[in-house]
């Protein structure tokens, strides 16, 4: 089968050459032939429209048949003048669209029964790109798509082409001479002119659309063929201000007469004129200044001194109101107030404030709606204030405006260099932008070139010719679908689009997006936003993608709307879940895990901590003991005693000079061992004054002993430092226990040495040795002597727990000594320095 439509409830089937009515039997349908005897040249495409069934072949052209479609009378062949009709579609306006197969696209009104065929024209890039049509669709926003063989997919949109343009046609002398207009001009009498850079002046016939060219004007120099401004008067003829001068046109005769000028006064490059109201004169503006012409005579005549400050600024559009005020707009001073009848002339400020540069004015009212170079500027004459700025465009656009119009609903609508825009009157603000994706051929126009026409018809004049249409007729585009996501990057890398779950360091996310609204396409508008991360809409944009950086672990949704051309907003918005996972360590397993063992560590350290005070507590309590002990074992009653029993003795034998020496020893040994029982550390220096203060004292308890008291030289005695109460106890032991009981000679070592780390001090005596000593010793004695090495030995080890000094003392009998020869002992003391 070559084609199949649905047609008035039956369902119809073409092969090469016969039609068929399928009947549904069973799991199939049944052929039923219709005209049998009826042979189609080539059947290519069926399609059912306005209760007829259209056929269209290779070779034999369109037909189509009328209800009953079982009547071969009813057959009818559809004139085209083309041999093969490839397709058909419906538009949404009830025409017939034809796809033919090399002689373009053609549309069927019924209603008119006009047919309008659509060929390539290489000069024209609206027209369709080759005539060999494959293909046509009718979307459900009323677009029409054709598959071009050759040239790929194209469009037409009926938005697009609601507004007219009037332009040049290369070969049609009846077309409009020159693309760049300065003027539109409709006389008294019903005829339409315009005004060209290139061309002069060209009577425009709007029922047939053709342009006739008024010759004469390049017969006064090629710049009489740039006219700018034209008017008429009471006479009806018609007054031209070109570049070259002004010139006057007979419309009966179609004959121009050039006026020159009068020698010092303007004479040429005019951009306006005005015939006032009531006076039979002219009034021309140019480059050169501005002057007065007098219609009865055709004299010249000169402005006042003071009009436009001497030329200084230039008239571009001259306005009279109905107090035969005129109103000048001018580039360099913005609007000028010029009053004929007392020949003032005043700059209107306010307006000058906002652009020095005015080109057009409408009233409306008791409002002057001013063309301006910085968007249009509504000023209230009467109250001499500024009611309101507009600009078009967006905010880094160029804000220059040429012309305005007022349409019969009241809308206003401007010209500019970027199109043209639809105000409210009411709110003040811009409805919508018409530009080349819905409905302009151009995008620029001309200074004060506009006109309405009595039909509501707008008409703007700019560098590609005349824009005109009836905005009444205009349809908006109401088909705003919700907007697609495309495609998703992270990281630079493709996503599948869906429920996104993301790492934590997969946070550089470009969301892309569309809507499927396809006319006038590249003014959608979009607006989207974050939610988790920022509830707030962004500004509405022509912008497809969304970019994040640097996204923070959590959940968001990303929520999209679109707009069509016309700022219609889809009904429903598309969402996004997107979750980014935060790294292990900021997990709430992570955190618990955390918490407990913070919770533990401090209790750990705590406890510890604790435990240390306690135990220092404990340390500098013991100490304390210990250091009293030490002070007792130092002032022990025995040596107190027997000291002052030697002192007293003295007294007795009348030696008053050793006893007052002795006494004063005494008292110093007792006062340098309670000084240093309240230090932690002494210097050596100070261990060693204390020890011979002692030794001396002893030595009057008995006198057969000598001692030696060896520092080495590299011990800095002032600097290192030691624990008090150590060495002096050792030294007692030494004395009492060492050398008491030993006859005949008895000798005493003390040796320092060491460096600023270490410090060894060494106690040697010739006594009887540690052996024999605890044979002879006493229970007293032995009650003594344990005391005093255990209190040492008890303090080392607070000492080495406390300060980490690792001190250690070792008590030896020479006898157990290889290299030292007879008796005695020798106690080692060694201990780190502070």
């Amino acid at each position: 089968m070559s084609s199949v439509v649905l047609h008035e409830e039956k369902i119809i089937a073409a092969t090469l050459h016969h039609l068929f009515v399928l009947t549904k039997t069973g799991n199939g349908f049944r052929p039923e032939a219709l005209f049998p005897s009826y042979y189609f040249p080539e059947i290519k495409a069926l399609h059912s429209f306005n209760g007829a069934l259209w056929i269209g072949t290779l070779t034999g052209g369109c037909y189509y048949i009328e209800d009953p479609i079982n009547g071969v009378s009813n057959i009818k062949h559809f004139k085209t003048g083309a041999g093969g009709i490839g397709c058909f579609a419906t538009d949404d306006s009830g025409n017939l669209w034809i796809g033919t197969r090399g002689f373009g696209i053609m549309r069927y009104t019924p209603a008119n029964r006009q047919l309008v065929t659509a060929v390539h024209n290489r000069y024209d890039s609206r027209s369709p790109g080759k005539n060999f049509v494959l293909s046509l669709f009718t979307d459900r926003q009323g677009i029409i798509w054709c598959g071009l063989s050759g040239s790929g997919l194209a469009k037409y949109d009926p938005l697009k082409y609601q507004i007219h343009t009037i332009q040049n046609e290369e070969g049609n002398l009846a077309s409009l001479p020159d693309n760049m207009i300065f003027n539109i001009f409709k006389s008294s009498m019903g005829h339409y002119y315009v005004g060209t850079q290139n061309k002069g002046i060209a009577e425009w016939n709007r029922q047939t659309g053709s342009f006739i060219q008024i010759p004469g004007t390049s017969r006064f120099g090629a710049s009489a063929n740039t006219i700018y401004g034209i008017t008429e008067d009471d006479q009806k003829n018609l007054w031209i201000a070109s570049w070259a001068g002004l010139m006057r046109l007979n419309p009966r005769t179609k004959r121009i007469v050039y006026f020159k000028g009068k020698e010092n006064l303007p004479s040429e490059k005019f951009y306006t004129l005005i015939k006032l109201k009531n006076a039979d004169s002219l009034l021309l503006m140019g480059e050169e200044g501005a002057a007065f012409f007098s219609l009865k005579d055709y004299s010249w005549q000169a402005c006042p001194e003071n009009t436009l400050h001497n030329n200084l600024f230039t008239g571009r559009y001259i306005y009279e109101d109905s107090k035969n005020i005129l109103w000048i707009c001018t580039t360099g001073a913005g609007l000028v107030k010029y009053d004929t009848r007392d020949q003032t002339f005043e700059i209107v400020e306010p307006v000058r404030t906002i652009s020095v540069n005015a080109r057009y004015l409408l009233q409306d009212g008791n409002l002057f709606w001013i063309a301006t170079d910085n968007g249009v500027v509504i000023y209230d004459a009467k109250n001499k204030t500024i009611v309101r700025r507009i600009l078009p465009g967006s905010e880094n656009a160029s804000n220059v405006c040429y012309a305005i119009q007022k349409d019969k609903s009241g809308d206003f609508w401007v010209s500019a260099n970027t199109g043209l825009y639809r105000i409210s009157p009411r709110a003040y603000t811009i409805e919508k932008n018409y530009n080349l994706g819905n409905g302009l051929s151009f995008l620029e126009y001309n200074t004060a070139c506009a006109f309405t026409d009595d039909d509501g018809t707008l008409m703007f004049g700019g560098i590609g010719g005349i824009t005109e249409f009836i905005p009444s007729s205009l349809k908006e585009n109401t088909f705003s679908p919700a907007p697609l996501i495309t495609a998703i990057k992270v990281n630079e890398k493709s996503a599948r689009i869906a429920n996104i779950h993301l790492k934590y360091n997969e946070n550089f996310i470009t969301i892309n997006f569309t809507a499927t609204n396809f006319s006038n396409e590249a003014n959608n508008l979009f607006m989207w936003r974050l939610k988790g991360l920022n509830d707030n809409w962004s500004s509405p944009a022509p912008v497809n993608n969304a970019i994040f950086t640097s996204l923070p672990p959590g959940e968001y949704i990303f929520e999209l709307r679109a707009a069509n051309s016309d700022g219609k907003w889809a009904k429903s918005m598309t969402s996004l879940p997107i979750t980014i996972n935060p790294p292990w360590w900021q997990t709430w397993a992570f955190r618990i895990a955390a918490a407990l063992l913070s919770a533990i560590l401090v209790f750990y350290f705590v406890s510890r901590r604790v435990q240390s005070i306690r135990k220092n507590a404990a340390l500098k309590q013991q100490m304390a003991e210990l250091e009293m002990k030490g002070l007792h074992a130092q002032m022990n009653p025995h040596f107190i005693f027997n000291s002052l029993n030697s002192i007293k003795e003295m007294i007795w034998n009348n030696d008053k000079q050793n006893a007052s020496r002795y006494l004063s020893k005494f008292a110093q040994l007792i006062r340098t061992s309670l000084e240093q029982s309240r230090q932690t550390f002494i210097t050596v220096e100070q261990c060693v004054d204390h020890l011979q203060q002692y030794l001396e004292m002893e030595k009057l308890r008995f006198e057969a002993f000598s001692y030696s008291i060896n520092i080495d030289e590299k011990l800095n005695i002032s600097e290192v430092k030691i624990t008090p109460m150590l060495v002096q106890p050792l030294v007692e032991n030494a004395l009492w226990h060492g050398l008491s009981n030993k006859e005949g000679d008895r000798q005493l070592f003390i040796r320092f040495f060491g460096d600023s780390n270490s410090l060894t001090c060494e106690i040697e005596d010739n006594g009887i040795g540690i052996r024999q000593s605890v044979k002879n010793k006493e229970t007293a004695i032995r009650t003594h002597h344990s005391l005093g090495i255990v209190n040492i030995q008890e303090r080392l080890v607070v000492l080495n727990e406390k300060y980490n000094m690792k001190c250690s003392l070792n008590i030896t009998d020479k006898s157990d000594l290889p290299v030292k020869a007879g008796s005695g002992t020798i106690a080692v003391l060694r201990l780190s320095t502070k």
